[in-house]
């Protein structure tokens, strides 16, 4: 069996990627597992014999699709999984503690993705469908790269009460988080992530990794793989992780905020920033909005312009709607500015050379990896429109009046899943980006919740 490298011993959870697997000899773990996605986003694998890795790399494996969640009938249920080598990483869960590792155990993972009956991509893969949209981007000549800052609740197994009752940024020993969120940090680093930040939230038990900018196929499967790591670190502590967007009423919600940067595929040049504005000019006036290059206004026109879409894909619960409400720093309202927190969109704080901006309402009730695919097409269609950017919206956008907020043209997101069921049945934006069977795959999602909810009043 192949040899684990050392990984992040201190977390108790190890992961190590390795790429020298060796062929040659064929030494193989002894199983393997295929990660990849159903039709909603959620992380799955199939488990193979280690002496087959080189067979199903060439030539990929087949799964029954009727069995994977939104994939296929049973009439037409054979798929086939496409292995992508450069992904394999071997990973070592379990503690090393009191009882000599006997609670340890490896897993060693390829990531891929589906293909149907006549291998061509699926059209219900969420990979596939992201994949296709940075393909696009590559034919317009950049490079789009995310990260993503990713919020969530620790709370006991059995109670479900906050593991805590610190707030932001807090430390010990009112943050009984702080050895937990180190853990998880150095787990990701290992296991290849750019890890950003990590800090306590705003909420009792709440927390918070950043994910810094990467292209945006491994962001997605980044910020997948790390939410699967929190669930495992915080099995070990008899807790258990709530992703939720709105568990707690009283408290603000957990979002997915996503931080989107293009580069000239090229020279590699941030093609956001305005090349005529120089950076000390952007230290004494960080807010000028000559700062942004015409591509990047077009842009944020594009995630303004569709964000009633936008909210449509990736709102999968009702607590999304319940999170956007005015006084939890989650804005509702289409609206852009600079460091606003009350604004959809924002541009932080930054250099011109890592001029970017934010898009903050997004959660993570629904597929990671269709959230950044419709962020990215819209961003792609308002460079290609050349959409207008509205003016900035410098003041607390959440304490206008309706009649303030149509002066000022500014729309309302989506506040029920019955508007975004009406959004998915009729945008055409959403079946040139997504496609019609994976619009067809939301709407039954959004149909099926409402049903629930008919049920549980």
């Amino acid at each position: 069996m192949e040899t684990v490298l050392p990984g992040h011993v201190a977390s108790g959870l190890m992961m190590q990627a390795n790429d020298e697997h060796d062929k040659e000899e064929g030494k193989y773990p002894d199983f393997v597992a295929y990660h990849f996605l159903n039709a909603f986003g959620e992380l799955m694998a199939m488990e193979e014999d280690g002496s087959n890795t080189q067979k199903f790399l060439e030539q990929g494996l087949s799964v029954d699709g009727s069995s994977i969640r939104g994939m296929a009938s049973v009439e037409k249920s054979d798929l086939r999984l496409i292995p992508e080598p450069d992904s394999f990483l071997s990973l070592r869960l379990g503690t090393e503690g009191n009882n000599g590792g006997k609670n340890a155990f490896t897993h060693h993972r390829f990531l891929a993705h589906l293909v149907d009956e006549n291998g061509m991509p699926h059209p219900r893969d969420p990979r596939g469908i992201l994949r296709r949209l940075v393909d696009n981007a590559h034919g317009m000549g950049f490079e789009p790269l995310m990260f993503s800052e990713i919020e969530f609740f620790v709370v006991d197994s059995d109670t479900g009460k906050p593991a805590d009752t610190a707030g932001y940024c807090s430390l010990p020993p009112i943050d009984t988080g702080y050895e937990f969120r180190h853990q998880l940090g150095g787990v990701c680093k290992d296991a290849g992530m750019k890890v950003k930040r990590i800090h306590h939230e705003c909420g009792p038990g709440q927390n918070e990794i950043e994910l810094n900018l990467t292209p945006c196929m491994k962001n997605a499967d980044d910020s997948l793989l790390c939410q699967w790591i929190l669930q495992l670190l915080a099995a070990q502590r008899n807790q258990r992780i709530i992703f939720s967007p709105k568990p707690f009423a009283d408290q603000a919600g957990n979002g997915l905020h996503h931080h989107i940067q293009f580069l000239d595929l090229k020279t590699g040049r941030n093609v956001f920033a305005n090349p005529e504005f120089g950076e000390e000019e952007a230290k004494i006036d960080p807010a000028n909005t000559r700062r942004l290059s015409e591509t990047c206004k077009h842009g944020i026109a594009g995630l303004l312009k569709y964000a009633s879409e936008i909210t449509a894909v990736f709102a999968a619960s009702n607590e999304s709607f319940v999170r956007l409400k005015p006084g939890f720093e989650a804005p509702g309202y289409a609206a852009w500015d600079f460091s606003n927190r009350t604004a959809l969109v924002r541009i932080p704080h930054c250099s011109q050379a890592t001029m970017r901006f934010e898009y903050r309402g997004g959660d993570l009730s629904g597929s990671v990896h269709l959230f950044g695919s419709v962020l990215l097409a819209a961003v792609l269609r308002g460079i290609e429109e050349k959409l207008e950017l509205q003016l900035n919206s410098n003041f607390n956008v959440e304490e206008l009046s309706p009649e303030d907020l149509k002066k000022q043209g500014i729309r309302q997101v989506p506040k029920t899943l019955e508007e975004c069921l009406d959004i998915l049945k009729t945008s055409e934006f959403l079946k040139n980006a997504l496609g019609e069977e994976m619009i067809q795959v939301l709407i039954e999602r959004d149909e099926e919740l409402l049903l629930d909810s008919a049920q549980t009043v």
